[in-house]
């Protein structure tokens, strides 16, 4: 199978559960060409070690198995679907149902993909982005034979209504092995945004449900709170910087892919409980994802 066609199969698996990362296809014109003729279908398997988005997390670990299924036509159309298993001790239950629609274009060196996705969370769920119900995101990416350079845009949805605008870019390097069969690709990300979506994380899961002591670093509550907010959670800041490593090895239909990340989150919320003022303290996460997929 062609490097650009797995490429695309990871990002895709990559997006879906951390959203703004995305991967850079290797496309040669050999590879672009064959692609442009078939469609094709994936079913893939991956684990992921914590949910973590935009450098932020809830206290309590989230690990997912998620299955996922993915058609692409010719054309660029796609469609996927996946569910997320959260296998946390004592909290084992399918957490999350997503569907994609998407197109995604290669023009010579530069491609693209635009995309809508809808989340449908658990009402028990923990996880940071659970107040998040649809997205609109664009990526654009250009080889320069040496650097991949992309940029990703995105509008979030979240369940009171309010929404949030993130950029994120990216700088990547592929190393190719010589039959073509595994690339590893040492990346830096910047993400932007605002944080509406972590107020209503906040006011819904972690401060102000009132059945659970939880926070990063000092942040916590003993007591139902009843007015929670995040001082500037409308304004545009930088959230997040990731070094990342993914990789993928390739055998006939099957891909193995492998992306460990260290999260570095930036500009700490600032959190207003029943007028007591607390500053997050925000700690730098390891997380990884493994992957196994098939393609027919």
């Amino acid at each position: 199978m062609e490097n650009s066609k797995f490429n695309f199969i990871l990002a895709i698996s990559l997006f879906l559960f951390t959203s703004v990362l995305f991967g850079q296809n290797q496309k040669r014109e050999d590879q672009k060409a064959k692609d442009i003729d078939s469609s094709y279908v994936s079913v893939a398997m991956n684990f992921i070690s914590d949910a973590v988005f935009m450098g932020r997390k809830d206290s309590i670990t989230a690990p997912y198995l998620y299955p996922s299924i993915t058609y692409y036509h010719k054309s660029g159309f796609y469609t996927n679907g996946s569910l997320s298993y959260l296998t946390k001790s004592n909290e084992s239950r399918v957490d999350l149902f997503l569907l994609t629609a998407g197109f995604d274009f290669t023009i010579k060196k530069f491609d693209g993909d635009i995309s809508i996705t809808k989340y449908f969370f658990n009402g028990d769920s923990y996880n940071v982005i659970s107040e998040v119900q649809a997205d609109v995101t664009a990526k654009f990416g250009y080889d320069f034979d040496f650097i991949n350079l992309a940029l990703a845009a995105s509008t979030y949805l979240n369940a009171n209504s309010s929404s949030d605008f993130f950029v994120s870019s990216e700088i990547s390097h592929d190393f190719i092995s010589s039959n073509n069969k595994f690339q590893i690709s040492p990346t830096i990300g910047v993400y932007l945004g605002s944080q509406n979506f972590y107020e209503e994380y906040f006011t819904n899961n972690r401060l102000g449900n009132g059945e659970r002591s939880s926070g990063n670093g000092n942040i916590s509550t003993t007591q139902t709170t009843t007015t929670i907010s995040i001082q500037e959670s409308e304004k545009f800041k930088m959230m997040a910087i990731e070094l990342s490593l993914p990789m993928w090895y390739t055998h006939k239909s099957f891909t193995a892919s492998f992306l460990p990340t260290l999260a570095i989150p930036q500009n700490e919320a600032t959190i207003v409980v029943n007028e007591t003022i607390e500053k997050e303290s925000l700690e730098e996460t390891f997380y990884w994802m493994l992957g196994l997929s098939y393609t027919f």
